[in-house]
């Protein structure tokens, strides 16, 4: 059968800041080759490169000359500055070869000297501003998830930029900002200043609705935590209800309350009668779920079909059910382990989607230092896969992915995310939407202007920026015919729904492929379609809880907080275009199409895969930590600005001299001498004194200030700084774009530039039903009858 992406040789100049990229070429099938400096790169001997280095052969490289001659016979390179390299040679002695170079914010630009780490990064993007208790200083998630997100986006623009060079032959260079691709994170809240929106606050992972109602999301339980999306309206009011019938039968709720329609709850009622009623229904709930636990209450998510989901430890996730009826984990043994680790093969992050046809590979443990070196450079003279040919000049004159065409079902984040990448360079991307299930980002994104209609919401807007939309009645049996049409013209078909309705619709995958062999057909949902929780509906933050990343989220002495609202929904689109990219790849070679099951919480545990390590070979269980790390002191968010303003600056010391800098800058030299084991030992003192002198000091001076003395820092940007930080605007991230009704509107760019087919938003998602007449006459060729027919049968709403 062989894997999706078997034809391609990868090296890897990475270490902590990026081989997640390669691990995921690995999986897909890539041959990757680990390209180290004598000794190793910096990350070996921790979790991440146990978790992350799977799958790759260990290259020692001795000069340049041996990183020359293996540039020869591959077709990407991914680096991070970890080694000395002329990316222009060796694109020039190689015109096929892709290079992509990883940078905290990006090769050019005001800030692209500055340091970076994970913590500083992510407050530099704004996840960090959204995440947390209102009451204290916001937090990162306690996992490193910065350079994970950004080999991530890595990966994806490889893999365009491999597509784009089946037409052309030539390779091209990649600029990736690490700021822009964690903004993803933020799931579109970074742009409310654009519009005049106010920003969004932390709310420990809650919501609040018109400044006056709060939602908690977080409840204990007998043995841990739950997460519950308890809300009004069309997003989650019948779900609320169904919890509040379950309540009234077990006698946990007054009489009055369960009698509450939780769908039209805020059109009965005034604000001020609402206030009342979601406390008092918090209250009952918090009480109700308090004495179950929590295999108890998903068991009853499951069967009454709730918008609950258990707050998941590394050791809960170990354990799941569910993941192991999937067969998720890859089965390692692990030579000389001891501790936990002792005893036989241990679970790994397996595959990160189920691919019919073509697996994604199994990986093995990560290899030891130049383990492959002489049978790999012994190999390179047959091993040439290139010719010399002309070097490639200038911008190409078509986008990366012209000609790909993509049917996309998806709705709200995770699905429109990744298709929206695919139509920034290039794809023709048909969105199928109803109005009488319309996509929740039209009804509950941000407000434009103040105006809240389908048209207005600024994340309609940016999430499906460059689509084609066709409204259909999906209902209705004519439609179906419409979607078999689509389902003939494209290469791609994506759907969101729950498992089994496309199905029901007439509309499974395999009708799909049946009247297209070649297509690519691609389902994303939370838990994937099969399994005991196939079943369970929910969103992103529920699969953020299950992966365990609720638990790692937040202050030891507090409930855990978050991340905010979605978190697997950021993190599974980029996983989704590069298992697409790397099907169409494998169409290209092979003829035939395949299937794919995407579960988002899946994907989202290769973004914990280092915890889950330290749980499996150690016994570890991962807690959250507010702002501190595990190596790192001081590390943290400190106050700046005037009391009270909520404004921040994040610092993070990696190593001695960076601590001799800030504890000179503090005024504490007596301490500078403090090795990491000391710092870690007397970090509260130290955070009480470097808070101390950040206090009342401006955050944008003080990142400045810090940044020119050798420190890793940045101020904690929420949407008004993001909207006017420099490197951002540099990068051209909020990139102004056509709009039918306001003229003009916004779309978020990804993290990556490609240097000779640069893809880029050029006008807004679409408004309802805008491509209808294009969609259905010229490109499935339907004549003006057809289309009255559709018109008078009530398909086309």
């Amino acid at each position: 059968m062989g894997s999706v992406l078997s034809s391609y040789r990868v090296l890897d100049l990475t270490d902590d800041r990026g081989h997640f990229a390669g691990f995921l070429l690995a999986q897909l099938g890539a041959e990757v080759l680990a390209v180290e400096p004598p000794g190793g790169h910096r990350a070996r001997g921790t979790l991440a490169h146990a978790a992350y280095d799977r799958g790759k052969a260990s290259v020692v490289a001795a000069d340049e000359a041996d990183v020359a001659a293996l540039a020869e016979t591959a077709d990407v390179l991914i680096e991070c500055g970890a080694l000395p390299l002329d990316l222009a040679a060796l694109r020039a002695a190689n015109p096929a070869l892709v290079t992509v170079s990883l940078s905290p914010f990006g090769a050019d630009g005001p800030k692209a000297s500055w340091l970076g780490t994970d913590l500083t990064l992510a407050a530099a993007c704004g996840q960090v501003s959204i995440t947390g208790d209102r009451d204290r200083a916001p937090v990162r998630i306690s996992v490193p998830q910065v350079w994970a997100n950004v080999g991530a986006e890595a990966a994806c623009a490889a893999l365009i930029a491999l597509h784009e060079r089946a037409r052309s032959g030539l390779g091209q260079h990649v600029d990736v900002s690490a700021q822009e691709a964690m903004m993803l994170s933020a799931q579109g809240w970074m742009a409310p200043s654009l519009v005049g929106a106010p920003p969004v606050v932390r709310l420990a992972g809650g919501a609040e609705l018109l400044g006056m109602l709060r939602f908690p999301f977080v409840y204990p339980c007998r043995d841990g935590h739950v997460t519950l999306t308890f809300l009004p309206g069309v997003l989650a009011g019948r779900y609320t209800t169904r919890l509040l019938a379950w309540m009234a039968e077990e006698g946990l709720i007054a009489p009055d309350l369960a009698g509450e329609e939780w769908l039209d709850l805020l059109d009965r009622h005034t604000l001020e009668e609402a206030v009342p009623i979601v406390e008092r229904t918090a209250e009952a709930v918090r009480a109700a779920l308090a004495t179950r636990t929590k295999a108890e209450l998903s068991a009853l998510s499951r069967e009454r079909r709730l918008l609950l989901a258990p707050i998941a430890t590394t050791a809960d996730v170990l354990g799941d059910e569910h993941l192991a009826e999937r067969g998720f984990w890859d089965e390692i043994v692990i030579e000389g382990a001891g501790g936990a680790g002792a005893g036989g093969p241990k679970r790994f992050p397996g595959p990160f989607a189920h691919c019919e046809d073509a697996p994604l590979r199994r990986l093995g443990a990560a290899p030891g230092v130049g383990e492959h070196t002489a049978a790999v450079l012994g190999s390179l003279p047959t091993a040439a896969k290139v010719r010399p040919g002309p070097a490639p000049t200038g911008v190409a004159d078509r986008p990366a992915l012209e000609g790909l065409r993509v049917l996309d079902l998806t709705w709200v984040y995770a699905g429109p995310f990744a298709t929206r990448m695919l139509a920034y360079y290039g794809a023709s991307v048909v969105r199928v939407e109803s109005c009488t299930r319309p996509d929740q980002v039209r009804s509950a994104g941000i407000p434009r202007d103040g105006q809240n209609g389908p048209e207005d919401s600024q994340q309609w807007h940016s999430i499906n920026a460059d689509k084609l939309s066709l409204q259909l009645d999906l209902g209705r049996p004519e439609a179906r015919d419409v979607v078999l049409d689509l389902a003939r013209w494209a290469d791609v078909a994506i759907e969101g729904f729950a498992p089994g309705v496309a199905a029901r619709l007439g509309l499974g995958h395999d009708v799909l492929r049946e009247v297209n062999p070649r297509l690519v057909t691609m389902s994303t949902s939370l838990f994937g379609h099969t399994g005991r929780n196939a079943s369970i509906p929910g969103f992103g933050n529920m699969g953020a809880a299950t992966a365990g990343f609720y638990e790692v989220t937040g202050w030891p002495d507090r409930l855990p907080a978050g991340p905010f609202l979605a978190y697997t929904d950021a993190t599974s689109p980029r996983l989704t275009a590069a298992v697409i990219l790397a099907a169409l790849d494998r169409v290209r070679r092979c003829g035939h199409g395949l299937t794919i099951d995407f579960s988002q919480i899946e994907g989202g545990l290769h973004f914990l895969a280092p915890a889950l390590v330290g749980q499996e070979l150690f016994g570890d269980t991962a807690r959250r930590l507010g702002d501190a790390d595990l190596v790192m002191a001081p590390h943290g968010v400190y106050p700046a600005g005037e009391p009270g303003a909520d404004r921040w600056v994040a610092i993070a010391c990696e190593d001695d001299a960076q601590w001799r800098a800030l504890a000179s800058l503090v005024g504490c030299g007596e301490l500078a001498g403090l090795s990491g084991g000391e710092r870690r030992c007397r970090r509260e003192e130290l955070d009480g004194l470097v808070g101390a002198w950040t206090t009342g000091q401006g955050p944008e001076a003080l990142q400045e200030l810090l940044q020119r003395s050798g420190v890793p820092a940045h101020q904690v940007q929420n949407s008004p700084q993001c909207i006017a930080d420099p490197q951002l605007a540099h990068r051209d991230h909020f990139a102004e774009v056509a709009h039918p009704l306001y003229g003009h509107s916004w779309a978020e760019q990804y993290g990556f530039r490609l240097s000779r087919t640069p893809g880029r938003p050029r006008r807004a998602g679409p408004t309802w039903g805008e491509h209808n007449q294009h969609v259905l006459a010229d490109l499935l060729g339907y004549d003006d009858d057809r289309i009255t027919d559709l018109v008078v049968a009530g398909v086309l709403e």
